[in-house]
């Protein structure tokens, strides 16, 4: 059994006055979302806009030219008292070659970034994340 964690509460708005764009260089990870089952795509920091508070957030990606709903994480990684790093999980898809740049469209503010007693933990919080960010990307009110 799992230690209980408080719940985590959800904005669901973008802190910024409007949405955020930017492309970013796509960067080698360490590979640990692989291990816990969401894989992730590392974003240069220097590409990430200085006005993208750190949280994690629902957001658009595009491969291959398609529109592709994604979670995002931008900070810290408390969990593995790690730097801070800007990755972006696209649920569903494996992707075995990474591209070079990636284009992001960040929709809505999930949460804080948050530290967790274990990995299990961990895991279970962004399957939770994974489905708000759904739940918001999929709205009638996303173009």
């Amino acid at each position: 059994m799992l230690p209980s964690h408080p719940p985590i509460p959800y904005s669901f708005a973008v802190p910024q006055a409007s949405a955020i764009d930017f492309t970013a260089r796509v960067v080698p990870g360490r590979k640990r979302g692989r291990t816990i089952g969401t894989p992730t795509i590392n974003l240069h920091l220097k590409d990430v806009p200085a006005e993208l508070a750190q949280g994690i957030y629902a957001c658009f990606t595009w491969l291959d030219d398609e529109r592709k709903e994604a979670v995002m994480h931008y900070g810290p990684r408390p969990v593995y008292d790690d730097t801070i790093s800007c990755e972006v999980h696209v649920p569903g898809e494996a992707i075995p070659d990474a591209p070079d740049a990636l284009r992001i469209h960040v929709v809505a503010f999930i949460r804080d970034v948050t530290d967790f007693p274990l990995r299990e933990v961990l895991q279970e919080q962004i399957k939770s994340d994974i489905k708000v960010a759904h739940a918001i990307l999929s709205s009638p009110q996303q173009p």
